[in-house]
């Protein structure tokens, strides 16, 4: 089953720039090209594909990664996604267990 994977811009250029929500990729584009963003919000899914805010509500309702939208005339928002929804993409960094006591 396709799911949402994250959140995307597609930019007027067919550059795709991925990351945990719409804000945080206008501020990565921003940063690397200081040009105004000229492009689509949307999502990647897991079958790879880009899907405009618009059909990611399908398929985040079908599997269950949403259970309302907040602006159905937005479309899906990072915020209507439920837990599973990977917000943090570095991994966690491993628990320290070699302690010394004094």
């Amino acid at each position: 089953m396709e799911r949402i994977r994250r959140a995307a811009i597609r930019q007027r250029n067919g550059r795709i720039t991925e990351g945990s929500n719409h804000k945080e990729i206008r501020e990565l584009i921003l940063a690397s090209t200081y040009e105004p963003i000229k492009g689509t919000e949307g999502f990647m899914t897991t079958c790879g594909r880009f899907v405009g805010r618009k059909e990611a509500v399908g398929i985040a309702l079908a599997s269950g990664q949403a259970e309302e939208i907040a602006d159905e005339n937005l479309g899906l928002s990072s915020s209507d996604m439920v837990h599973d929804f990977p917000i943090y993409t570095d991994p966690l960094p491993e628990e320290e267990t070699n302690y010394e006591f004094l």
